[in-house]
């Protein structure tokens, strides 16, 4: 296989593996779904009290009616909380509730096992070039690198 054959099997093994792993997430989590939980433990890393809307989408790469409408979800569920921007009238602000760190706590180990059992035939050099290669194709995107996250 060329460079250019391997790259095209990189990025369309990229987009497959997000799905499938959607899907394996689905089965872990509880009560929220894994893209739910992945847009709140983003809010949870931004290190903004309160990002608007704007930001999370930005932050997370996604468009905003996107976030907003997983939000409004986990805003019915009441693990998080949406209002008007005190700034600006027109931006709404989000904020993580106690269930969302109470979820993340009781999930934790959970959470932990099913990930370690997933990359349980990954050798330890495979997952650190696996790694430096996804960090670096997420910086080109504007993503923060991994450690910070």
């Amino acid at each position: 296989m060329d460079r250019k054959d391997r790259e095209k099997y990189v990025f369309g093994s990229i987009l497959l593996l997000a799905n499938k792993l959607q899907n394996w997430g689905d089965g872990v989590v509880e009560d929220i779904s894994m893209k739910q939980w992945l847009l709140v433990m983003l809010i949870s890393k931004m290190g903004t009290e309160n990002p608007t809307l704007k930001e999370v989408a930005d932050f997370s790469g996604t468009s905003r009616q996107n976030v907003k409408k997983i939000l409004e979800q986990l805003e019915k569920k009441g693990y998080v909380k949406i209002v008007k921007s005190g700034i600006d009238a027109r931006a709404l602000n989000v904020s993580l509730t106690k269930k969302t760190y109470d979820y993340f706590e009781a999930h934790a180990e959970k959470g932990d096992k099913a990930v370690n059992t997933l990359f349980s035939e990954i050798m330890d050099d495979e997952l650190i070039t696996t790694s430096r290669t996804l960090e670096k194709l997420l910086v080109l995107f504007g993503n923060p690198p991994l450690e910070e996250l």
